[in-house]
């Protein structure tokens, strides 16, 4: 036997979930082939179209990469939810739920190992479908970057809700929480369903609370320009938050502008002397903020795995 086949535990994990397994490749199979398909064609044929003088219309090409862009980016947000859902009911508390981890206990198997394996076997597969989705993900838009015409005609930017994790590292640190969150849910619930809609709430709670406070883990750059046009001196810049600058210094928002009626605010005024400023992030802060979202989701992660195995030492020693 190859000295990379599975064995002992591993192999009857693997064994007991291979129709999960294989749903698992087929969706990443289908996801990065469409990718690469609309990458391929827009590349031969290109993002636009000429439609006469002075137009440009999109191509066929073009709306293909759209809808693959948004379905990679879409696999790689609800791939964490499937992975905890799985971890959490079928990988162990299933297994909990029927009594039959008393097999392999009793096979000279410790419970601490017989969970510490079925983490590493949902760790590798996850972590290796979720590293070729980022791969294909960024290896497919890196072709926009050098587009002119792409900011015109795809759907999602780097600071996007949807395609933020699967631009780099944040993805594979929620695929490794899932794990993790999905583990703890099922040690602790016991049961296949309750523990899967535990483990799933959990993991989308945290992915929706970074959502939130994402333009916040790392410093904004601040911006101010008189009159009208863009402040902020970036291409794809993420703005974080804009207003205009008062006459005594302070800094009143546009949400402020808009809840005292716009056209009555500073923020309506046409004054040439009117300055306007952008709290934003740059393309370049995309690593520091992947980093650090990536940081903070890996020692949950880490805490939740220690839980689960203090929990599951504490009720079957």
């Amino acid at each position: 036997m190859s000295t990379l086949t599975p064995r002992g535990p591993a192999w009857v994990a693997i064994r007991q979930n291979r129709p999960a397994l294989w749903t698992a490749l087929l969706i990443t199979v289908l996801a990065v082939g469409c990718w690469i398909a609309a990458r391929v064609w827009v590349g031969s044929t290109g993002f636009v179209v000429s439609c006469g003088k002075g137009c440009d219309a999109s191509t066929n090409a073009a709306g293909w990469f759209r809808w693959a862009e948004n379905y990679v980016a879409g696999t790689a947000i609800l791939l964490p939810l499937l992975v905890a859902a799985f971890t959490a009911g079928p990988l162990i508390a299933r297994e909990l739920a029927s009594g039959t981890y008393r097999l392999a206990w009793t096979q000279s198997v410790s419970p601490a190992r017989w969970l510490a394996v079925r983490l590493a076997c949902a760790a590798a597969v996850a972590t290796a479908g979720t590293v070729l989705l980022v791969v294909t993900f960024r290896w497919s838009r890196s072709y926009t970057l050098s587009e002119p015409y792409a900011s015109m005609f795809t759907s999602l930017s780097w600071d996007d809700r949807e395609a933020f994790p699967a631009m780099g590292l944040t993805a594979v640190g929620y695929v490794l929480l899932a794990v993790a969150v999905g583990a703890l849910a099922a040690v602790l619930v016991r049961r296949t369903l309750p523990a899967m809609a535990v483990g799933l709430v959990a993991t989308g709670g945290v992915g929706l609370l970074f959502a939130w406070v994402r333009p916040y883990l790392w410093p904004t750059l601040t911006a101010e320009r008189k009159g009208m046009g863009a402040v902020a001196d970036s291409s794809h810049p993420w703005i974080v938050q804009r207003g205009v600058v008062l006459a005594d210094g302070s800094r009143m928002t546009q949400e402020e502008c808009w809840d005292m009626g716009y056209a009555k605010s500073p923020c309506g005024s046409e004054s040439p002397d009117l300055v306007n400023f952008a709290d934003y992030h740059p393309t370049s802060h995309l690593w520091p903020l992947q980093l650090v979202e990536t940081g903070i989701v890996l020692l949950l992660a880490a805490a939740c795995v220690f839980a689960a195995f203090k929990v599951l030492r504490r009720i079957h020693g």
